[in-house]
C-alpha cells in the first residue's frame, strides 16, 4: 500500500496532470469497516485511478478487497468510457473476483452511464451479466445511484443494487439499498463517511449493515460531476459469499 501511495503521488507531479489532455486525472483510496449479515465488523478497501485517453475517452481502474466469514474477496475491474459532452459519461466495464482460500472465481460484464441532473445532483446506472466457475452459477444484475451535494463539504448518495440468481440449488433475488453520507472539508484530500445498508435475499430475510470509512482523494476525482465522479463497481455475488450460500 505504501508503494501504491508513492506511485500515485509521483504520478500527480507529472506535467500531464498539471494541464495536458492525456494522463492520470485523479485517484482515490478508501478503507472502511462494515458489518456483515451476522453483525460482525469486516474491513474492506478500494483504490481507483482515472486516466484520460483522449479529450473525450477515459479509463478507470479499480482494485478492491473485502473480508468475509468465508474468505477474503479480491476484485479487479476496468471501465472504458466516453464523456462527449458536459454532464454525461457512459461506457462498458468488466470485473473479476477471486475468493481467497477457495476454488471460486467469478466475473461480470456490463454497461454503465452517469448523467448530471443539475449543478449539485447526478444519477448513475449500470446493468450486466456474470458467471462463476463454481457450480455453474450465472446471474444478471442492475443498479442505480443518486448523488447530491448538500454543501461544499457534505455529500449524500442513495443507491440500489439488484442481482438475480436462478439455479436449481438457489433461486433468489439479492438486493442492497444503501445511504452514504460523506464529509470532506474544502481544500483537503481526506474525507470520512458513514453508511447504512439494507441487504436481503428474497425468501431469506434482510439485515441492516452499518459501516464507517476514511477516504483519500487526489486530483480531479470525487464530487457529483459525472466527469470527476468514479463509476461504482458492482459485486453481485457478494451477498451469497457473505452468507456462505455459494
Amino acid at each position: 500500500m505504501r508503494a501504491l501511495l508513492c506511485g500515485l503521488v509521483t504520478s500527480f507531479s507529472l506535467p500531464a496532470f498539471a494541464g495536458e489532455t492525456l494522463g492520470i486525472s485523479g485517484a482515490s483510496l478508501s478503507f472502511e469497516s462494515i458489518q456483515d449479515e451476522a453483525g460482525d465488523a469486516r474491513p474492506s478497501g478500494r483504490a481507483t485511478v482515472d486516466v484520460a485517453i483522449t479529450q473525450y475517452h477515459g479509463f478507470q481502474g479499480d482494485l478492491a478487497f473485502a473480508d468475509t466469514a468465508t474468505g477474503d474477496v479480491g476484485t479487479v475491474a476496468t471501465h472504458l468510457y466516453m464523456a462527449p459532452v458536459a454532464g454525461q459519461k457512459y461506457g462498458l466495464f468488466a470485473a473479476l473476483s477471486d475468493v481467497d482460500g477457495r476454488a471460486m472465481l467469478y466475473g461480470s460484464l456490463g454497461a454503465e452511464g452517469m448523467l448530471a441532473l443539475g449543478d449539485s445532483t447526478s444519477i448513475g446506472a449500470h446493468a450486466g451479466m456474470g458467471w462463476a466457475d463454481t457450480g455453474g452459477l450465472d446471474y444478471i444484475f442492475a443498479g442505480a445511484a443518486l448523488a447530491h451535494q448538500l454543501t461544499p463539504a457534505v455529500e449524500m448518495e442513495l443507491s440500489l443494487d439488484l442481482a438475480e440468481f436462478d439455479e436449481p440449488a438457489l433461486s433468489v433475488t439479492a438486493y442492497d439499498v444503501s445511504l452514504t453520507a460523506t464529509y470532506r472539508p474544502e481544500d483537503t484530500v481526506w474525507g470520512v463517511y458513514a453508511k447504512a445498508t439494507q441487504s436481503g435475499l428474497t425468501d431469506h430475510g434482510s439485515e441492516t449493515r452499518l459501516g464507517v470509512g476514511l477516504s483519500l482523494t487526489l486530483g480531479a476525482s470525487g464530487g457529483v460531476d459525472p466527469h470527476t465522479r468514479p463509476f461504482r463497481t458492482p459485486d453481485p455475488v457478494a451477498s451469497l459469499v457473505r452468507r456462505g450460500l455459494w
